[in-house]
């Protein structure tokens, strides 16, 4: 019986509980219908208390927090290229200031030019001691040292193909070794008796005849020898810098800057989209359950407390009461 009694005293307070509650919703609810409250009816909701009752509220914070975090990766991965990309330019300038490559085509160019120049004076040179000895013994005469000498200068002076300089530095030697050569043949075509020296200039001027068309053309063959590996090794210094500038830029891995930004903001849109998507299907269900709740209540307008200091009947917790009734 006391087991009984205490249940049925329980069931009593609760549902006196419940008629306080209806009582006050009534009062109030009957103060706005006989026209005792001037102005429109105002009901009060606290948004946030609601949203978090949501089943999409979960999914809301998570695509939230996603968000925040693509965000976050894009800002760091943007710091990231703009730090790669500053050192792969300065990489880049010095290669395009070094001297390295060039000065290593340059050489190839002054080795070989100076092999092909060195091949073809010594054909001439033979041909001219052939000449040299065929006329000197027309004309009964024994050569000296001197005039062996004065051979081998004109021989360098007007004979030989002339050198072709790579560089300032080169031309400045050549100049240097042509003047001192001119210098000494002078000094001695002076010192050499001037019989001996008008048929020694004879015999000169027939062997330079006679190799005149020999030189020249040899000196054609040279120069587009040079002119054609010239530009062969510059081809071969471009492709070199190239190479060199290609490999700077793999070792970077520096993305397509346009492909990188278009497949961010895209990535970045569809995530804003999402989460505007589940916070906007949030609120309208909100929306449809506080109209339901306010026209039960009978009231005009329906406030969020955050951004209004107006009172009025709080129906917070009516609204919830339909998410839980679910």
């Amino acid at each position: 019986m006391t087991k009984n009694l205490k249940l049925i005293l329980l069931a009593v307070i609760l549902l006196a509980g419940i008629m306080a509650m209806y009582a006050g919703y009534s009062f109030v609810k009957n103060r706005q219908t006989l026209g005792l409250h001037k102005g429109p009816s105002i009901g009060v909701v606290q948004m946030e208390e609601l949203a978090k009752l949501n089943p999409s509220y979960g999914d809301y914070e998570q695509a939230k927090q996603e968000l925040a975090q693509l965000q976050a990766q894009y800002e760091v991965e943007q710091k990231a290229l703009n730090t790669k990309s500053m050192m792969q330019a300065e990489q880049l300038k010095a290669l395009s200031q070094s001297t390295d490559v060039t000065d290593s085509v340059n050489i190839e160019l002054k080795t070989k030019v100076t092999a092909k120049e060195n091949e073809m004076n010594a054909q001439l040179a033979e041909k001219r001691k052939e000449l040299m000895n065929k006329y000197m013994a027309e004309a009964k005469s024994t050569p000296s040292e001197s005039d062996l000498e004065i051979v081998n200068l004109q021989l360098d002076l007007f004979t030989y193909l002339r050198r072709i300089p790579v560089n300032p530095e080169a031309k400045a030697k050549v100049d240097a070794e042509r003047s001192a050569k001119e210098a000494r043949l002078k000094e001695l075509l002076a010192a050499k008796a001037p019989e001996q020296g008008r048929d020694f200039t004879s015999i000169q001027a027939r062997i330079n005849e006679e190799l005149a068309p020999v030189v020249e053309a040899g000196q054609k063959e040279l120069n587009d020898y040079a002119a054609s590996l010239q530009q062969e090794l510059m081809a071969k210094r471009d492709e070199m810098m190239q190479a060199k500038a290609q490999d700077i830029m793999t070792n970077t891995q520096l993305p397509e800057a346009a492909k990188w930004n278009s497949e961010w903001s895209q990535r970045l849109h569809d995530k804003e989209a999402e989460v505007e998507a589940l916070h906007e299907a949030i609120l309208e269900d909100i929306r449809m359950r506080v109209s339901v709740v306010a026209k039960e209540q009978s009231l005009d307008l329906v406030v969020i407390d955050q951004i209004s200091n107006i009172k009025g009947l709080d129906i917070t917790d009516a609204v919830k009461a339909t998410y839980l009734a679910q």
